[in-house]
């Protein structure tokens, strides 16, 4: 199968509310004049497409981790267990 086909394939499968949205960052994503949507496409894609799970991301070991979409800047400092321990 071609990679273009395959691309289309998978975009016609991302589920969820806001469907148009998620296809329209994959495309940027794919362009690959985005690297910001890149990082978002690859987070929802691993979570499911649901943006929700991305912030609550227990996955600190991802290279992609500090670099999170749809978080604030302070939330990306360290990991979900550190962050709610008190010193």
């Amino acid at each position: 199968m071609r990679i273009q086909e395959r691309r289309r394939q998978y975009r016609a499968s991302i589920p969820g509310e806001g469907k148009a949205s998620y296809q329209k960052k994959y495309d940027r994503a794919m362009s690959g004049h985005d690297p910001q949507a890149a990082i978002a496409a690859k987070c929802l894609d691993c979570m499911y497409w649901q943006r929700s799970r991305i912030t609550a991301c227990p996955i600190a070991c991802c290279p992609l981790w500090p670099y999170r979409p749809f978080t604030n800047p302070a939330a990306r400092e360290a990991p979900p267990s550190r962050r709610n321990k008190k010193k």
